[in-house]
This record gives structure tokens, C-alpha cells and sequence, in this order.
């Protein structure tokens, strides 16, 4: 029979953003001893509060996607559900260096439906986007044989193929940017929106493919917050893993993992070293970050940068919310170094509450000065440039002037975000990941980087790795 020592870990989590925290207390309340590594300095992960002033916000993700409801069965299991807020239905805005305008309703990715050009208010709307060359664009795609395009390896090649440079810098590299932090061509839309080439070939056009898929979605709004901010879930959660006796360790990372083949699943069979010198020995692993690798990481692997740039204003004018919840930049936008811009009080009438009359909460991001670059563009600039930068930006973007002196106060954070499985490439890596943990004894993959972007996607896959590890009817 193996001896344990009665604090030795049963399970190590790796990584304590909100995947390596739903793990680390799914298995705890099954009676595991559970130890959770993080190599930042607070847990939570992507969703951080910031303060701006007295003001907390979200400085990371702010909404959920309700696809699947997974994340609200959480949020009831904490008693959270009815703390749950959807956004104002006011729409987005694309502008670029020469226009402005709503973002069209009913695309996919960007792309157009088919009633863009069907139905008169639909075709105003993607006129005002890309005018008559875009909609000469959008009328070559239903004239092209349903072959062409359908090949296509990345997203750019595909719209490029099917309708044009227009569609595609007004209005697809707006949404992949702004969403993803990647170009178009670097997004395989084969593994973002599977079956749209089948759709295409099916269909006889790229605009009828993304109407079908369209009309095959849920109804409603995608995404919904918790009142006072998505941090809130973080605070509870951290104080439900110190009640479960969860060790946390902040600070250090894994460096090291080695299995030790030939044990039986009782037995300590992985054998991890961290950053701070110290070893472990523990039977099982959930790693919700990459995995420790020799191998140097390959361009498709490479975490993408961005930077967060929040902003409270004194700025009645935006009482009106002039570009509704918030703007993608589009090309060409030589004078807009953003990539998007949130009207936080706009879209959310709890944050307008609580910021107060005429003050107005701005998120700007911004992304590396090329595609693939390592850091985000403003890495290099103090508060008082990034502020500068911040304030023309958002002036351009909102259509309104917004001066220095207007700001009350302003925060930043710098993310370096797991490459998504979309990224071209980065689906074998993921594959190749799978195979090796199924491969290995008592090693689980979970969280973003292997799941996917995004809440609805995170909670399942932590669900389900945490039950392949613990299975709940062989807990007595």
C-alpha cells in the first residue's frame, strides 16, 4: 500500500486564472488535495479588477458568452445568477481613416449575409460601411462559381477569393483584430467556423453560407456580465478555495515535469520542479497553460500581446453614446493605432450607474505594431505618452474630442493572451498536445489555450478534464 504524507498534493493544478480555479475546486469538493501554481502574483487570470479612481472594472475580460450555459450554471451554483446583466442592445461602429458607421447586423466574422444585399435596410447599412465598391464586392460573390474560394487556408484568401479587399479591410479584419488580436491571415477559418466551406459549396456564395450558419444560432444576445464587474466571480471563488484547504502557491511556475513510467495510478507518477527551487511529487496533473516544453515555441505558438487602456472621462457629450457600445478600427487607419475601443458605460448601465452623471468609462486595445510581434505597440510608452496616444485615439474613434484634461483617471495592463486554436498551424500543436496527455498517466489538459477562447468554451472542457482525472462515482 503507498504511504502518503498527510500534506502531500494528490492533484497539482498549473495555472490559476479562472480555468486552474474552477479545477482546483471541482476537485477539492471531491476530497482531493489539491495544490494550484501560478506564475503571476493574484489568481484570476484574464479577469482582473482595476480601479480607476474609487471606480473598480474589469481590466480583462468583462462578459461571458451565454452559448451552452455553462457559466451561468456556475454563477448559480455561487449565488450569482441574479447578479447577471445584459448589455444595451446599441450596436458597434467600424470607422476608418475616411469613414464611420454602424457595423452591420447579421454578418459572421465580419462577413455580410446574404441580406446585406436582399433586403433594402441591410444593404443601406453595409453601403454606409464600404460603399459602392463593397457592394460591387458582395455582388461578385454571388456570381462566382461556389468552387472558388472553398480551398482557401486562411481566412484573408477566403473573403479575398469570394468578394474583395474592401469587405475584407472594412469589415472582416476589423472583427478578427478587435476579437482575436490576429489578421486575417493568420486565422484558419476552418477551425473557427467549421462547415463554412461546406456551406459555401452548398449554398453557391460566401454571403449565403454566413446567412445559413446565421440563422442556425441561438437567438438573443451572445454575452451577459455580473453586476459590479466579472472580478466579482474571482473574489468568491478565491475565498471558496481557501475554505476547501486548496494550497495556493503565487509567483512561480512549473519549469520541470517528469513522469515516472510503470507506476500504478496510486503511486506519486509525475514528479514537477517550479520555479522557486522547489519539487513535487504528485499522482496527478491539470495544466491550464501550455505545457512545460524543451522545444522553442514556433511563431503559431507564440502568445499574442495586447494592451488594455482604460480611461475614466468627464465627457457629457457621450451621454448620447454617439458610436453605441464601442468602434473597431478598419482599414486603412493611418491616424488610429487602436484596434477597438469599448464605451464601457454605454454597454453597461450598472458601470454608467456607478461612475455618475457625465463620466463615461473607455477601453481601448491595442495590438503589436506587426502582425506577430512579441509586444504591444504602446509596451515602450509611459502614462504620460500612453495617455496622449489614448485621449487622439479615442477622440477619432468616438467622433468627439477627448482632452487630457478631461481624464479623471486611467489604468493599463498588459496581456500576453494563449494563441488561439484558429491561429493558422496552431490546431495540429493542440492535437498534438491531446495525444501526448492521453498518452500519459494522470494528465489532464484544461483552459483556454487547449478549450479555446472564451468562458463557454473554458468551463466545459475544465468540467470534463477534472471528472477524466476524479470521476465523481469513484469518490467514496
Amino acid at each position: 500500500m503507498n504511504q502518503r504524507h498527510p500534506a502531500q498534493p494528490e492533484l497539482l493544478v498549473i495555472g490559476g486564472g479562472i480555468a486552474g480555479m474552477l479545477a482546483a475546486r471541482r476537485a477539492a469538493s471531491r476530497g482531493v488535495r489539491v495544490l494550484l501554481v501560478e506564475a503571476r502574483d493574484q489568481l484570476g487570470g484574464m479577469i482582473r479588477r482595476a480601479h480607476l479612481g474609487d471606480l473598480p472594472i474589469d481590466i480583462g475580460a468583462e462578459a461571458f458568452a451565454t452559448k451552452g450555459g455553462a457559466f451561468a450554471a456556475l454563477l448559480q451554483e455561487l449565488g450569482m445568477l441574479d447578479d447577471v446583466a445584459e448589455p444595451r442592445a446599441l450596436g458597434s461602429w467600424v470607422v476608418t481613416d475616411g469613414t464611420a458607421a454602424p457595423m452591420p447586423a447579421g454578418g459572421l466574422l465580419g462577413i455580410p449575409g446574404e441580406a446585406s444585399l436582399l433586403d433594402a435596410e441591410a444593404r443601406a447599412a453595409v453601403h454606409a460601411a464600404v460603399g459602392d465598391a463593397g457592394i460591387a464586392e458582395l455582388e461578385r460573390d454571388r456570381r462566382l462559381d461556389p468552387e472558388i474560394g472553398a480551398d482557401a487556408r486562411n481566412l484573408e484568401a477566403l473573403v479575398l477569393a469570394r468578394m474583395g479587399p474592401i469587405v475584407l479591410g472594412r469589415l472582416v479584419a476589423p472583427v478578427t483584430r478587435g476579437v482575436y488580436s490576429l489578421d486575417p491571415s493568420d486565422l484558419d477559418h476552418r477551425v473557427l467556423v467549421p462547415g463554412l466551406a461546406d456551406r459555401l459549396l452548398e449554398h453557391g456564395s460566401l454571403a449565403g453560407a454566413v446567412a445559413a450558419l446565421r440563422k442556425s444560432a441561438p437567438p438573443g444576445a451572445a454575452v451577459r456580465t455580473v453586476t459590479g464587474g466579472m472580478h466579482r466571480v474571482v473574489a468568491l471563488l478565491e475565498r471558496e478555495l481557501a475554505e476547501l484547504g486548496v494550497e495556493v502557491r503565487l509567483g512561480t511556475r512549473v519549469v520541470v515535469m517528469r513522469e515516472h513510467a510503470g507506476l500504478s495510478s496510486g503511486d506519486e507518477s509525475w514528479s514537477v520542479e517550479l520555479e522557486d527551487g522547489a519539487s513535487v511529487l504528485v499522482q496527478r496533473i491539470l495544466s491550464t497553460v501550455a505545457v512545460p516544453t524543451s522545444e522553442p515555441a514556433s511563431p503559431g505558438e507564440r502568445p499574442v500581446p495586447a494592451e488594455v487602456v482604460a480611461l475614466l472621462v468627464r465627457a457629457p457629450q457621450l451621454d448620447a453614446r454617439p458610436r453605441g457600445t464601442g468602434v473597431l478600427v478598419g482599414d486603412p487607419s493611418t491616424s488610429i493605432r487602436a484596434k477597438a475601443l469599448t464605451h464601457v458605460t454605454a454597454k453597461w448601465a450598472w458601470q454608467e450607474a456607478a461612475a455618475g452623471a457625465g463620466m463615461h468609462v473607455l477601453r481601448l486595445s491595442y495590438g503589436p505594431e506587426v502582425s506577430g510581434g512579441a509586444e504591444p505597440l504602446t509596451g515602450g510608452l509611459d502614462d504620460d505618452q500612453l495617455l496622449a496616444l489614448a485621449c487622439a485615439d479615442a477622440g477619432r474613434l468616438l467622433g468627439t474630442a477627448i482632452a487630457a484634461d478631461d481624464v479623471v483617471a486611467m489604468a493599463r495592463q498588459v496581456w500576453h493572451l494563449p494563441a488561439p486554436a484558429a491561429r493558422l498551424g496552431r490546431a495540429e500543436t493542440l492535437r498534438g498536445a491531446r495525444s501526448a496527455a492521453e498518452a500519459s498517466v494522470g494528465l489532464a489538459l484544461a483552459g483556454t489555450w487547449i478549450d479555446g477562447t472564451g468562458l463557454a468554451s473554458v468551463v466545459p472542457g475544465v468540467l470534463r478534464a477534472v471528472d477524466g482525472l476524479f470521476p465523481a462515482d469513484a469518490q467514496a
